[in-house]
């Protein structure tokens, strides 16, 4: 469906800086990234890590969006769950970059903070 007349990708700017303001969205979005550029041999392994690693930052993004605080955990709690998924996977992942695993454990730190 086409946008409106009034409607232009500009007007999804202010939803995208309001996560932006957000640390934890930004270390995920990073993460998300390098993730999905990430080669992986196994195809199934590749698969389920890149979906997880994507499930994170949708997650996040969503609790930042809900304004009831059960509602911002509930996303923040399946975003770190995700995380965690994504730790076990990164650990069968040879050759993976040191850089990935510290951006993980710093979501992972601030998903934690946010759940509580």
């Amino acid at each position: 469906m086409p946008l409106p007349d009034s409607a232009t990708p500009a007007a999804a700017v202010p939803a995208t800086a309001s996560l932006e303001r957000l640390d934890c969205y930004r270390v995920a979005r990073d993460f998300a990234r390098l993730a999905q550029r990430l080669p992986i041999a196994n195809a199934v392994l590749r698969d389920q890590f890149r979906r997880a690693s994507l499930s994170v930052l949708t997650n996040v993004a969503e609790g930042a969006g809900r304004v009831a605080k059960a509602d911002k955990r509930r996303c923040y709690a399946i975003a770190r769950g995700e995380a965690c998924e994504s730790a076990a996977l990164l650990d069968l992942i040879d050759g993976a970059p040191k850089g990935i695993g510290e951006l993980l454990s710093r979501v992972i730190a601030m998903l934690t903070r946010l759940v509580r």
